[in-house]
């Protein structure tokens, strides 16, 4: 196995994927409901932004702000170990549930972050699940939405952020 050595920024945004171990089945909404808890609970341990989020059945993504002297790799020990131990409790099963690695990147600029909300926010269309984003109840995408009675239904509030055209991660 290789020592992948992340970079210790902080204070930065980042994209996330975390993706299941191939031999777990897909998740529903009842280990949707989990990852909700996990991230809330974690986000008020922790303290830090969660700029946008999708859960899919087999992945998830998410725009997550660490705030000094957190780390991304801190932020996402927490999630995985405790969405793990609750998810496999729910199912009866016992082990690792996400892959040891996950991806990230850190957002460079304003551009690149509503690319990569942009991109989380399609996921569910590009993969069959919906016809358009708002129809996919477990993202941030209402979270936009005009309609506060539409921003009030969804399962995570999530922190908004205004980046500067000049913003550099």
């Amino acid at each position: 196995m290789s020592n992948l050595s992340r970079l210790r920024l902080t204070d930065r945004i980042f994209f996330i994927t975390s993706n299941l171990l191939r031999h777990h089945r897909f998740m529903g909404p009842s280990e949707f409901e989990i990852l909700i808890e996990v991230f809330e609970e974690t986000r008020r341990k922790l303290g830090f932004a969660l700029c946008g989020y999708v859960f899919m059945p087999d992945h998830w993504h998410a725009l997550i702000w660490p705030r000094a002297p957190l780390t991304i790799s801190q932020v996402l020990e927490r999630l995985k170990k405790e969405s793990s131990t609750r998810i496999s409790e729910y199912r009866g099963v016992e082990g690792h549930f996400w892959q040891h690695r996950f991806w990230d990147r850190f957002v460079r600029n304003k551009r690149e972050f509503n690319e990569r909300l942009e991109y989380m926010h399609n996921n569910p269309v590009r993969g069959g699940l919906v016809l358009s984003p708002e129809l996919w109840h477990w993202s941030s995408y209402n979270n936009f939405s005009l309609d506060r009675s539409v921003v009030t239904a969804c399962p995570i509030e999530i922190d908004y952020v205004h980046l500067s055209d000049d913003y550099r991660g």
